[in-house]
């Protein structure tokens, strides 16, 4: 595991996070040599335990749920060669599915996907058509139109859409930075280019999480002086290795700007489990800025840090020594794992 560390300033003080991540992900599109392994061998040893030993889904080991039988095609991250890949490197999390990309290299990865597609029926594997996206080794930013969501939403003229290579993808609205919906799976089918901006970016991912319709008023940042809320617009993205960050203006009710800040998009790893992290910082010009309490329960947590659980079902932190800075993580519950993770990568400094 490697360590990144993000130098976050608001006014004259600086915060120095560091924030854990897995390290630099198996290249999805790595040439496949499986005639020099024994691709059996290696599924044998790594799969047939939940999956069984023909694919069938009837391994072994006891599980909470049975594992997928790959005898029928189809699977979790879609039915491309890259999809099957790329739940071999980062399993999939949820589920009991690990993830190996640090434990095999390339070329065994390459040998147990193909494996794995051979034992389905013919015509399981499509090849994505000249539309679609696919995220190979960093993640990708995409502005367009989304279509709704959920029924009774409106579709988003102007969304940002973050994807990343373990299958994660976040739908901002650049109106007011409002993180919408998180995907797990295939990344986006653009179809828009022949109407001009009119047609919607098509999904392809499941969706795993989407804002509550009591938190869709929430403003992170307020006025110091008059506690009135600030919006936040999205001004520009920019991708930075393996991490993506969102800048933003602050603007008052009356759109003057006031402020800015970003949103800073990475993953904790929690038992091997990628989880979704968000620091999001503002700062004023001139202009006193405080971070508005969020609404939801609060969670056990240190002195250092003040932990929520939303009506989202994220955990909310603030740390003691940054009062301006709200890190969300993508989990249901403030848990002894996940609080270790988090307090191991604040540790972390060097």
């Amino acid at each position: 595991m490697t360590l990144q560390r993000l130098l976050l300033t608001a006014g004259a003080a600086s915060v120095l996070v560091a924030v854990a991540r897995p390290d630099g992900p198996t290249p999805l599109a790595a040439p496949i040599t499986t005639e020099t392994l024994d691709a059996r061998a290696l599924y044998m040893e790594h799969c047939a335990s939940c999956h069984g030993e023909t694919g069938d889904g009837k391994g072994n080991e006891e599980l909470e749920r049975a594992a997928r039988s790959f005898l029928l095609g189809g699977y979790s991250y879609g039915n491309t060669q890259n999809a099957v890949r790329r739940s071999v490197i980062h399993g999939i999390p949820g589920t009991p599915m690990p993830a190996f990309g640090a434990t095999l290299g390339a070329e065994e990865i390459n040998a147990v996907a193909d494996y794995v597609i051979s034992l389905g029926p013919p015509g399981t594997i499509v090849q994505p058509g000249e539309s679609v996206l696919v995220v190979e080794d960093r993640p990708v930013v995409v502005k367009g139109m989304m279509p709704a969501y959920e029924q009774g939403a409106f579709r988003e003229p102007r969304s940002v859409v973050v994807g990343f290579p373990n299958g994660t993808t976040f739908q901002f609205r650049a109106e007011d930075s409002r993180l919408l919906t998180v995907r797990q799976g295939e990344f986006l089918d653009r179809r828009d280019w022949g109407g001009r901006g009119g047609a919607e970016l098509q999904p392809l991912g499941s969706l795993t999480w989407k804002a509550s319709r009591e938190s869709r008023g929430f403003t992170e940042f307020a006025d110091a002086k008059t506690g009135e809320g600030l919006r936040r617009k999205v001004v520009r993205t920019e991708v930075k290795g393996d991490d993506v960050w969102i800048h933003f203006d602050l603007l008052d009710k009356g759109g003057a700007r006031v402020g800015g800040g970003q949103e800073f998009l990475s993953f904790l790893m929690v038992n091997d489990v990628p989880v979704p992290m968000r620091a999001i910082l503002g700062s004023g010009e001139g202009h006193g800025i405080a971070l508005r309490e969020v609404p939801g329960e609060k969670a056990g947590a240190n002195g250092a840090i003040d932990a929520t659980i939303t009506p989202d079902g994220m955990v909310a932190c603030v740390l003691e020594d940054a009062p301006n800075m709200r890190i969300y993580l993508h989990a249901p519950a403030w848990t002894p794992s996940l609080g270790l993770a988090f307090s191991a990568s604040l540790e972390k400094k060097d």
